[in-house]
């Protein structure tokens, strides 16, 4: 399949929407948000330091939510900010763009 060889890895999320797709892939949604809020500044410190230690730098969030935090977190760590839509009406060609794009963070 498309993430066999990325089984174990970890990922980056503002949101965590992205459980069932991790677990089916073996792979760890790490998300910046917690119950529905902002990180407070220490928590997005935290994040920071757990990124760089796996090496990711890459924050996939929905286009429903706001970019900025996610922004400062990729700025911080010299990554990007991918945009992964677990609501779109194309859930078969969804899942697979999906596949692709953390495919392609997780190298």
């Amino acid at each position: 399949g498309l993430l066999a060889e990325k089984s174990g890895r970890q990922f980056l999320v503002f949101h965590p929407a992205w459980g069932y797709f991790a677990q089916a892939y073996g792979l760890k949604q790490v998300a910046i948000e917690a119950e529905g809020k902002e990180p407070k500044p220490a928590e997005l410190q935290a994040a920071i330091t757990q990124a760089r230690q796996k090496g990711i730098r890459t924050i996939f969030v929905q286009p429903q939510h706001s970019t900025k935090t996610a922004a400062t977190i990729a700025k911080a760590l010299g990554g990007e900010v991918v945009s992964a839509d677990p609501l779109a009406g194309d859930w078969p060609g969804n899942l697979r763009e999906v596949a692709r794009k953390f495919k392609a963070s997780a190298r």
